[in-house]
């Protein structure tokens, strides 16, 4: 059986902003990293994580899925995240799940 490849993906944040960036593509070889991620840079910082999506190619169910964690972690704690940018791609997996209320889309 083959190795899993994970596929690309970029990101970077801001603490001072709370502003995140995710780039390529996430999708069930990655959305594990992407979690960590996103956790460790939501430790960083107070107040509320704004997510930007809108170099991210490719989301799968389990990235939705990382995400809804990442919200229900922060809502614990009184916080939120907001999403402030998505590509098309990510924009109409959004429309068709209809959690985008969720982050404010």
């Amino acid at each position: 059986m083959a190795d899993e490849q994970s596929t690309a993906w970029k990101a970077e944040g801001d603490a001072q902003t709370g502003i995140a960036r995710i780039e390529g593509e996430v999708d069930f070889t990655n959305s594990m990293d992407v979690r960590q991620w996103l956790k460790d840079f939501a430790q960083s910082f107070p107040g509320e994580l704004h997510l930007d999506m809108t170099n991210l190619g490719y989301i799968d169910s389990s990235g939705l899925a990382v995400l809804i964690e990442i919200r229900k972690l922060l809502k614990a704690k009184n916080r939120t995240i907001r999403i402030i940018g998505v590509s098309n791609q990510v924009n109409k997996l959004f429309a068709l799940t209809q959690i985008g209320d969720l982050f404010g889309i």
